[in-house]
């Protein structure tokens, strides 16, 4: 473990001596520089502030009776102890604050909110709610797999009681809201209405449009924001900001339709005795989300959009960029509607707000730290500067920037204020020379050529990198790996440049991109070490999302000298539908039965995903008994061959 010594000559005033650089693919501890930058996080902010441990263990009941969760095969799909290092000051290699919050959001178990509401924590990136009903439960956020979910209820049915699932809500269309659900109840719960299933309206299309059809791109990006293929450990993994992920072997996670949407704020639902008001808070955090109050116990649930940090307007896994404005108005209207009867603010990650004075706080200042981003954004452009240059000149108030809970722990001021100008002016930054560069590794070339070199870049960024400019290091070496991906001494030195940077980073999800990059530099795309399994989604889409699925996978460019047609009878639906390639392009729509085809395809729905999610499979697929084709079967296999079979395992630091 390591341990935080003071340094005098910091204290002091002084610059540290810098050494030599000696590049080895090692990882590397962290140097004075380093250590300067997260010295003075000690003097930012109040460390001796011990609230947040309070509430943080208020009212604990009980931890999970074993740390390691099992998956359906009796596996262990998860240990809950990998976090459990966090203890005591922070390691020379941790920001100081990262480290405070890290520790705070190991604090896993049980606990009571107030009386007939419970909530575990700890052994997911999200929280898991249960409301006690008048006979049943009320589940709140079903985590990302089954496994997690099923340990929270096993922890309430022993510590709490054992009562049937009533109605299960997920506040947003992100998959830690929603993956973990078959943990609780069947899909036939939900789809013959026993289990109310309570989500936003569109939210079974955007979970779909995020983990489906950018899901690939997504989840390659979540590598690196998430940190995923790096151990948790003092120089990798220490925290995500919203909590805490667990590496393992995971029951697959589902997407199932709600059978209940929310679409209007005053809308209320009386489930089982309990009376709930919604606020329906579209394009905010998620496209499709909700918050919502209950009254009797004067508690507000605010989703994502409240959070002990400060929150992503746009991650760097990629989505649709979000609407700052919109997030600190619908803050706004919560105050306005509830704020005079709130008594608890509980956000779907991190601990709950206890006492009316404390919530009101934390809600006008996510409130208005949201829209101080926006404003100043918007009037930073409005005078000619471009993102950087904004991201370098925002400063927050201290009244919003002393607070714990606005910290840069998951999002960060500067990337935010780049997105909040993305969503307004798109990404081109006005610069003419921008708006048509060359692609990375033609410029790459260039830039090594004007550099003097390969040689002479390498000892320039060496000279960099002694005077503890990091930031530069990794943005100059950048152009010399992607020119030539087989320079190792450039790619170590850009690892330790990464490295460093990481190590600075109050942001878990900057510093989890960092030391990915660079454990990726040194040894090798982290993808290509573990199995992939990404298609169990395919399941769980409706027909119509499958195709809309195909036209993606389609290689356009190798379908551009093929035309055809074919009509797909799905047999359990009753339901036909006319696919065609033209112009590289796939189209389909309702069959009328009229359209001249080359091929009738006739199978029920789970052959149609197998084909989807395997097309390769063509062949077995054809064979099939309940299978049948209509036509020239070639066509069906000239579909499948010019389908992308896509996986996670692209580069990213290296081209």
């Amino acid at each position: 473990m390591y341990k935080y010594i003071p340094l005098i000559a910091i204290a002091a005033g002084c610059v540290p001596a810098a050494t030599s650089v000696v590049v080895t693919p090692d990882s590397k501890p962290a140097t004075t520089f380093t250590e300067r930058i997260n010295q003075e996080e000690y003097q930012r902010l109040d460390f001796s502030d011990s609230l947040d441990y309070q509430d943080a263990t208020r009212n604990f009941i009980a931890a999970p009776d074993s740390p390691v969760l099992l998956n359906a095969r009796g596996e262990p799909a998860s240990d809950l102890r990998q976090y459990d290092f966090i203890t005591g000051e922070a390691p020379a290699t941790v920001n100081p604050a990262l480290w405070r919050h890290a520790k705070l959001t190991n604090i896993r178990g049980l606990f009571r909110i107030t009386d007939g509401v419970y909530q575990v924590r700890g052994i997911d990136l999200t929280n898991i709610t249960f409301v006690k009903t008048d006979s049943s439960w009320l589940v709140v956020d079903p985590l990302t797999n089954p496994n997690a979910t099923r340990t929270a209820l096993e922890l309430v049915k022993k510590h709490v009681g054992d009562f049937p699932i009533a109605a299960i809500i997920s506040t947003h269309s992100h998959v830690d809201h929603f993956g973990g659900i078959s943990g609780l109840v069947s899909h036939e719960d939900i789809r013959s209405g026993k289990v109310k299933y309570i989500a936003p309206k569109g939210f079974f299309e955007e979970a779909v449009s995020e983990n489906v059809f950018l899901g690939n791109a997504m989840g390659r990006r979540g590598a690196y924001q998430f940190a995923t293929g790096l151990p948790a450990s003092p120089i990798a993994r220490v925290d995500n900001g919203l909590g805490k992920n667990y590496g393992g072997h995971y029951d697959p996670s589902v997407i199932w339709e709600p059978n209940l949407s929310i679409d209007h704020t005053g809308q209320t639902l009386n489930i089982d005795g309990v009376e709930l008001v919604f606020q329906y808070t579209p394009d905010t955090e998620a496209p499709a989300e909700l918050m919502f109050f209950y009254p009797a116990k004067r508690i507000f649930f605010v989703a994502e959009l409240g959070s002990r940090t400060l929150h992503n307007v746009l991650p760097p896994r990629g989505v649709k960029v979000r609407d700052a404005r919109a997030w600190a108005e619908y803050l706004n209207e919560a105050l306005t509607l509830f704020g005079d009867r709130i008594e608890y603010v509980v956000p779907a990650h991190t601990w709950p707000f206890f006492g009316y004075e404390r919530s009101l706080n934390f809600l006008e200042k996510q409130r208005d730290l949201y829209k101080y981003l926006h404003d100043q954004t918007l009037h930073l452009a409005n005078l000619g500067l471009n993102p950087e240059e904004i991201a370098a000149t925002i400063k927050l108030p201290d009244a919003l920037d002393k607070e714990w809970f606005n910290q840069d722990f998951y999002g960060a001021v500067k990337h935010n204020v780049k997105a909040v100008y993305q969503y307004y002016i798109g990404w081109f930054d006005g610069h003419p020379a921008n708006y048509n560069r060359l692609p990375p590794k033609e410029e790459a070339v260039r830039y090594v050529e004007w550099f003097g070199g390969e040689k002479a870049a390498l000892e320039k960024a060496k000279a960099s990198y002694e005077k503890g400019d990091y930031q530069w290091v990794v943005q100059a070496l950048k152009w010399v790996v992607f020119a030539n991906s087989n320079n190792q001494d450039a790619k170590n030195l850009q690892a330790d440049a990464f490295e460093q940077l990481g190590f600075q980073s109050r942001s878990s999800i900057w510093r989890n991109m960092y030391i990915t990059a660079a454990e990726e530099l040194r040894n090798g795309n982290i993808i290509k070490r573990f199995p992939q399994q990404r298609k169990n989604y395919i399941y769980n889409l409706t027909t119509d999302d499958l195709f809309t699925y195909l036209s993606i996978a389609l290689d356009g460019a190798r379908a551009a000298n093929h035309a055809f047609a074919i009509q797909f009878n799905v047999t359990d639906e009753r339901q036909s539908y006319y696919v065609f390639l033209k112009n590289g392009t796939l189209h389909h729509r309702p069959a009328s039965g009229n359209e001249p085809v080359q091929l009738a395809v006739t199978l029920p729905k789970n052959q149609l995903q197998t084909f989807v999610a395997h097309p390769d499979s063509v062949k077995t697929l054809t064979n099939a008994p309940d299978v049948n084709l209509a036509g020239d079967a070639g066509t069906l296999e000239t579909f499948a061959a010019l389908l992308t079979d896509f996986n996670l395992a692209w580069d990213i630091v290296t081209k």
